[in-house]
């Protein structure tokens, strides 16, 4: 339901169970209705060989696992899923076997997260508790967005299309907690649109109102869309999420003209990540299309986070065993000396941040030239970085870290959650060097990193910095954002565009930032804790950093 702000409600559109009914009809099975022998079988038979042409499947459906791929074994885990209603796991597959066999296997064992088992929280989500444990409601962990919607915007389609979105992630409806016996778990509730509702169409916070009467009277002054957000959303960085309680989303609709409005979305970072608001966008907009035109949205089913949880816990001893060693030899050298003060006690400090814009035209020339010498434009930012941070605090050796997406399988592309996985790398001499040879470097060391990051940063620390009282891996983290776009709400007449919304604390020390911008510029920014690093300090990093990045396009 959605409130109107009169105290009624906008019924969300159709109900739930016609789409839940056409869903079922699609997959062709549902969990309890699954024939090893028959059509749903064969059915699954040839997707499958649809899928990839390099199956080991005999006229009775014999599957070999030794001829799969990791990535083909947990594609048919996550086909067998969506199709099934229940949670095929990568080790159910690797167990070989008869393709019936197993189809019957899953269909008749006790169903998965998305039937509300609980299953174990990925090593991303596992941080993210324990940060919320210790310091509920820090900034760095909850993400606040907002769009600006302008055109013939339809409340109620939106709603309703903010139901089914809800109803398509089963993230953005599960809860985590810790058991006594088994450790983190998730646990995905159904969907419910009077649980998670986007509250709304509010009244937008009011601009300046007249102080005199007359003439003279003051006229209200127009507002700008990201002030009015900060203002909308402000209330929401000082409500810490009850992760075991309640799924971590809200959602409000304000409207600000006869044809524009705010959408606002706040969620903790343990179900979004950078990837996932492209996502989001497109699978909001794709309902909401829908919807509008008085239909459901007929998406095909897509795995849920649950699955990607369950299959890191499945793997990431085999993936420890491969990665480790190559970390011990680039990062346990010997420990780096601090490059920043040691912060407070206190969980977060007011944030202060500092902003450089490149334009398109700069932006455009430094990236040909970066490629030019074969290296990617996130290797520019990191080397800026690196000799930015060695000259501004005297330091020559330094360790920075970056995010590597975490969706390595492609099975996982449309999946909103937290996949992100921090990859630290190395920096010697970092002020000596042509920065073009340096920027080579760091490109060849980034893709070697990339290639061992799947092992979760978290067991990287506990082999390489066992113990307490040991120096963090790194201080400073660096991030090259994924661009986001202005353009058509799901190809309707309404017009998006992302509205930044920034934390008014910090608990991180230094994080540096790119953000692509609509335009094809670059935002480079810096963000930091008052109470770590000073004001000029903060604002010379982005200056030698923007210098280079500058330098670069004109080599």
């Amino acid at each position: 339901m959605t409130a109107r702000p009169g105290g009624g409600a906008v019924k969300a559109g159709p109900g739930v169970a016609t789409a839940k009914r056409a869903q079922a009809d699609s997959r062709g099975a549902g969990p309890g209705a699954a024939d090893p022998g028959g059509a749903a079988t064969a059915g699954l038979l040839a997707e499958l060989d649809e899928l990839t042409g390099r199956w080991r499947l005999g006229a009775a459906g014999g599957l070999d696992p030794a001829g799969l791929t990791a990535e083909q074994a947990l594609r048919l885990a996550m086909r067998l899923s969506t199709r099934l209603g229940t949670d095929v796991r990568v080790p159910d597959v690797l167990a070989g076997g008869s393709l019936p066999e197993l189809v019957g296997r899953a269909a008749t064992g006790a169903p998965g997260g998305s039937a509300g088992v609980p299953v174990p929280l990925s090593h991303g989500q596992q941080r993210f508790l324990l940060d919320e444990t210790l310091a509920p409601g820090q900034d760095d962990n909850h993400v606040v967005l907002a769009y600006l919607l302008s055109g013939p915007l339809d409340p109620e389609a939106l709603a309703a299309a903010y139901g089914d979105l809800v109803a398509r992630h089963p993230i953005l409806r599960t809860v985590h907690y810790w058991d006594g016996e088994r450790g983190p778990l998730q646990r995905v509730l159904p969907p419910d649109r009077e649980r998670s509702p986007l509250t709304g169409p509010l009244p937008a916070p009011t601009a300046d109102r007249p102080t005199t009467s007359g003439p003279a009277a003051r006229r209200p002054v127009a507002r700008r869309p990201a002030d009015v957000a900060a203002e909308l959303c402000a209330g929401w960085w000082d409500q810490p999420f009850d992760l075991e309680g309640r799924p971590p989303l809200r959602a409000r609709l304000a409207r600000l003209g006869p044809d524009s409005w705010l959408l606002c979305l706040s969620m903790h970072h343990i179900v979004f990540d950078g990837r996932s608001e492209l996502i989001l966008l497109k699978d909001l907009g794709t309902a909401y299309a829908a919807r509008a035109a008085g239909q459901e949205p007929g998406w095909p089913a897509v795995p849920g986070y649950h699955h990607y949880a369950q299959w890191e816990h499945d793997l990431v001893e085999r993936w420890a065993d491969r990665d480790l060693p190559f970390w011990r030899e680039l990062l346990d050298a010997h420990p780096l000396p601090p490059l920043l003060p040691a912060p407070p006690l206190a969980d977060q400090a007011k944030r202060h941040e500092h902003e450089i814009v490149l334009d398109a035209r700069t932006v455009g020339e430094l990236s040909a030239a970066v490629r030019t010498r074969g290296a990617v434009p996130l290797a520019s930012v990191l080397y800026g970085t690196a000799r930015a941070l060695g000259r501004v605090f005297g330091a020559d050796r330094l360790n920075l870290a970056t995010i590597a997406s975490g969706r390595f399988e492609s099975v996982f592309n449309p999946v909103i959650g937290c996949f992100v996985n921090p990859v630290v790398l190395p920096f010697d001499a970092v002020r000596d060097g042509r920065p073009e040879e340096r920027v080579e470097e760091t490109a060849r060391l980034t893709l070697r990193a990339l290639r061992h990051a799947r092992t979760p940063y978290d067991r990287l620390v506990r082999s390489l910095r066992p113990g307490a009282g040991r120096l963090p891996l790194y201080e400073v983290m660096v991030a090259l954002q994924a661009p986001l776009e202005a353009g058509s709400f799901g190809g309707t007449d309404v017009a998006v565009e992302p509205v930044r919304v920034r934390a008014p604390r910090a608990s991180a020390p230094l994080i540096v930032e790119v953000e692509p911008q609509p335009e094809g510029g670059w935002a480079v920014a810096a963000r930091w804790r008052e109470d770590v690093v000073d004001e000029r300090a903060g604002r010379e990093v982005v200056s030698e950093l923007a210098n280079l990045l500058t330098g670069l396009r004109a080599r």
